[in-house]
C-alpha cells in the first residue's frame, strides 16, 4: 500500500512540475485566423463641374425638403431641424453653381430660412410661431420657384467652380422659343420682402 501511495505522490509531483498547460492546450479550441484580403483602390481624379444636371438635382432636393417641412412643421423637432438644414444646404449648393451676381440674389432667401431655423432651434413652436414659419416657408417656396427654377437660371451657371469672380455663364442649348406677347416681361431681379 505504501508503494502505491508513493507512486501516486511521485506521479502527482511530476504533473505539478510539468504543469497541465500542455494538456489544456490540447482541449482548447484554436482560434481561426482569417486572412484579410488587401484593399485595392483605383486612384482617379474626378473633376466636378457645375452642370445643369447638378443644379437640377439640388433644386429637386430643395423642393422635396421644402414641401416636406411645410407639411410637418411642428410635429417633430428633430425632423424639422433636419429638413431646414437640408433646405439651406441645397440652396447654398445651388448658389455655388450660379454666377456670383445671380447667386447674391439668393442670399436674402437663405437668410430668411436661417431665421426659420433659429425659430425652430431656440423655441418650441407654438401654433402662432409655426403658422408664421409656415407662411415664411410658403412665400420663400413661391419666390425661389419663380426666380431660381432651372428654366430661369440656365444662362447663369458657372463654367467651373474655380471661377468665382469672373465666371462667365454656361450657355444652355437653345430651346424652342414660345411666342412672346408684347408688353409682358419677367422681372430680372428678385423682389426682396421684408418681415
Amino acid at each position: 500500500m505504501r508503494r502505491a501511495i508513493s507512486w501516486i505522490l511521485v506521479l502527482f509531483m511530476l504533473v505539478n512540475l510539468t504543469g497541465c498547460e500542455t494538456l489544456a492546450k490540447k482541449f482548447r479550441r484554436k482560434s481561426k485566423k482569417t486572412v484579410k484580403m488587401p484593399r485595392m483602390y483605383q486612384v482617379k481624379k474626378y473633376e466636378k463641374k457645375p452642370t445643369p444636371e447638378l443644379y437640377k438635382k439640388h433644386y429637386a432636393y430643395w423642393e422635396s425638403w421644402q414641401s416636406e417641412l411645410i407639411q410637418v412643421l411642428g410635429n417633430n423637432r428633430k425632423k424639422d431641424l433636419l429638413c431646414i438644414e437640408q433646405i439651406i444646404s441645397n440652396l447654398r449648393d445651388m448658389q455655388n453653381i450660379l454666377v456670383p451676381d445671380k447667386g447674391k440674389e439668393m442670399e436674402s432667401h437663405i437668410d430668411k430660412l436661417i431665421k426659420v431655423k433659429e425659430m425652430i432651434v431656440s423655441t418650441d413652436l407654438t401654433k402662432a410661431n409655426s403658422g408664421y414659419a409656415v407662411r415664411i416657408l410658403e412665400r420663400e417656396d413661391r419666390l425661389i420657384t419663380k426666380y431660381f427654377a432651372y428654366r430661369k437660371v440656365k444662362n447663369f451657371l458657372k463654367k467651373s467652380f474655380e471661377d468665382d469672380v469672373d465666371a462667365a455663364p454656361v450657355q444652355a442649348a437653345p430651346a424652342k422659343a414660345a411666342p412672346e406677347k408684347e408688353g409682358t416681361s419677367e422681372p430680372q431681379s428678385v423682389v426682396r420682402l421684408s418681415n
